[in-house]
């Protein structure tokens, strides 16, 4: 992971020595005692940064607007210009993979329904360190990924989902 994002943020994360002495981050939540917002928060800050450490991405627009599947005027984290195409980003702090799990069946909807545009990035983290269940669930979500990818592009739709480490090499 990038040095100047652990420099900036690994004293608020969950940060472990690997065997070979390099550090990782095991969580991009905030650490214990901080609140949900928090940690969102956090996690979208983190991504601004890996955003704009890309030299393919250009444009970063904060909550850019959209009206979500139900018509409802709604904001988004972020909008960018990516290889020349606009891209509608959504960042997911899953954690334990508990409540804030359950809340992607709305942006997958939105995702469906062409509420994002023509090209859409889910950028997710959750707690690494986390039990068996969590690792489970996190399985689902990716292999659900999959199949949904597949299924918006028959419409056109451009699909990513993405961690911050797969994230840093766009």
């Amino acid at each position: 992971m990038n040095i100047q994002l652990l420099e900036k943020y690994g004293d608020k994360v969950k940060v472990q020595n690997t065997l070979w002495g390099e550090e990782i981050v095991l969580d991009w939540r905030p650490s214990a005692g901080e609140s949900a917002t928090h940690s969102g928060q956090l996690f979208e800050n983190v991504t601004y940064d890996v955003l704009r450490s890309s030299n393919h991405i250009r444009g970063i627009n904060k909550r850019p607007k959209f009206k979500c599947h139900f018509g409802l005027q709604r904001e988004g984290d972020f909008e960018l210009i990516h290889r020349g195409n606009v891209v509608h980003v959504e960042c997911k702090q899953l954690g334990n993979a508990e409540s804030h799990f359950d809340k992607l069946s709305h942006v997958f909807m939105n995702l469906i329904c062409g509420c994002y545009g023509d090209h859409f990035w889910l950028v997710y983290d959750y707690n690494r360190d986390g039990g068996n269940s969590t690792l489970k669930k996190i399985a689902h979500l990716e292999e659900r990924c999959k199949v949904i990818k597949q299924q918006v592009a028959l419409q056109g739709i451009t699909f990513e989902y993405l961690t911050l480490d797969k994230l840093s090499k766009i």
